[in-house]
């Protein structure tokens, strides 16, 4: 029964399951609202050196979820300096619908290396605190590219929303 997970009782519908033991599966007694939790979705290995493209990241809501906060949107793991690219993040694609993150906003990220300073970089978020989203997909687009080979990831930390 290598690679199975079983279930210890019964998870109340609503309750976040939670790990008894190796394999095993429990109620964790909690509904997701009283976690306050934030969720993540990355794209890995984005191509900071391809001018205005579009790179999808999914959005996934909990059951009885409809719409989401944005509480960051992160870009590290660069592979050179992304100091001469732009970027923005769009609810559709080709830089339309709302702009979560503005239009032509300069990358400072100019270090690859762990333990060093501007290794990472977080976005400003339009309206972060005035506006939920219902899109299941957002767009990270580059808009200027590095102008040399350049890959990094990109992760959008939300809160879903009843």
């Amino acid at each position: 029964m290598s690679g199975s997970v079983l279930q210890s009782g019964n998870v109340t519908p609503g309750h976040l399951a939670s790990w008894t033991t190796d394999g095993v599966i429990q109620d964790a007694g909690v509904t997701f609202t009283n976690t306050y939790g934030l969720f993540q979705s990355t794209v890995q290995q984005i191509n900071f050196n391809s001018t205005n493209t579009d790179n999808p990241i999914p959005i996934n809501l909990p059951a009885g979820y409809t719409q989401y906060r944005i509480d960051r949107i992160l870009l590290s793991g660069a592979t050179a300096s992304l100091s001469t690219a732009t970027c923005g993040v769009f609810t559709q694609t080709a830089a339309a619908g709302t702009a979560v993150v503005t239009t032509g906003t300069a990358i400072t990220v100019t270090q690859t290396a762990g333990d060093t300073n501007n290794n990472l970089q977080s976005f400003t978020i339009n309206n972060q605190n005035t506006l939920a989203f219902i899109d299941t997909t957002l767009f990270f687009r580059v808009q200027n590219p590095q102008g040399s080979p350049a890959l990094g990831n990109v992760t959008i930390f939300y809160q879903p929303l009843p």
